[in-house]
């Protein structure tokens, strides 16, 4: 029982991580709305 709490909180503190990190790289990169747009074209060709 302690290792099953100890792991899902873990798991908890490892994603809770990700998605700051998620939301700090986001936030830091320039806004492009049009970045998938600009990459579909060369693909298609």
């Amino acid at each position: 029982m302690l290792f099953m709490l100890i792991t899902l909180g873990f798991v908890v503190v490892v994603t809770g991580c990700m998605i700051l990190i998620n939301r700090w790289m986001v936030s830091q990169r320039p806004e492009r709305p049009s970045q998938s747009e600009d990459e579909d074209p060369p693909a298609q060709t």
